[in-house]
């Protein structure tokens, strides 16, 4: 198969493992082999986004957790299962190896003071209604600012793939968010998964070039 066609199996491959293999090594050793048959070799860009984006979202997850903002119901470490700690890594260089695109330029400053703002947001506000205000406040500014073509792909394509993940992952019972909000996911998902798209976009791909080429994008 193309390697297009393998990028197209990744997330209902990724979503029946989540939700169906039992116990977290598992899950994790079926996901590896999943991803590594799929992206086959990474580039030197791409191993730095999945290797900063596992550290980053480590961390970001664990100070949610700490504050309640939701919880998983089997974990291994720092409040999480295993797998947990490569999924942002996959996230990202999914989207990154299917959209592609070359990294856009200026506005660095702007760029920067939002995607600060968005994630201070998730880590110190636990009422949902006000985090789902404010995030929506920030990632609507930053389509104002940024709103090229490929933004708007970037956002909307994350909004599609976290609404899969969240749900699947509430659904079979791998985490809860508090309050029982409707469905089962707070809607602040829509924010948080839009404004990573933006982001990492406008601000993890420019990055990336001083590694070297990107993938151009596979649709």
């Amino acid at each position: 198969m193309s390697s297009k066609n393998l990028i197209f199996l990744q997330i209902p491959g990724t979503l029946l493992i989540l939700g169906f293999v039992p116990g977290n090594g598992l899950k994790l050793l079926a996901l590896s082999v999943l991803w590594a048959l799929t992206f086959g070799r990474l580039n030197r860009a791409e191993a730095a986004l999945a290797l900063s984006a596992c550290l980053f979202f480590t961390g970001m997850n664990a100070a949610a957790l700490r504050q309640g903002s939701f919880a998983f119901r089997h974990p291994d470490l720092l409040g999480m299962p295993v797998y947990e700690v490569f999924m942002w890594g996959f996230y990202l260089l999914h989207a990154q190896r299917l959209l592609g695109d070359q990294p856009p330029h200026g506005r660095r400053l702007a760029v920067w003071i939002l995607a600060l703002l968005f994630a201070a947001a998730f880590t110190v506000i636990p009422d949902a209604a006000l985090l789902l205000a404010v995030t929506g406040f920030l990632l609507f500014a930053g389509l104002i600012l940024f709103h090229e073509p490929m933004d708007l792909a970037y956002a909307g394509y994350m909004i599609l793939l976290g609404a899969a993940i969240e749900y699947t992952g509430v659904w079979t019972g791998q985490w809860h968010y508090p309050g029982s909000p409707g469905g089962g996911v707070p809607l602040w998902f829509i924010t948080m998964w839009g404004g990573i798209g933006l982001f990492l976009r406008r601000l993890a791909l420019p990055m990336l070039a001083r590694f070297g080429p990107v993938v151009p994008s596979l649709l």
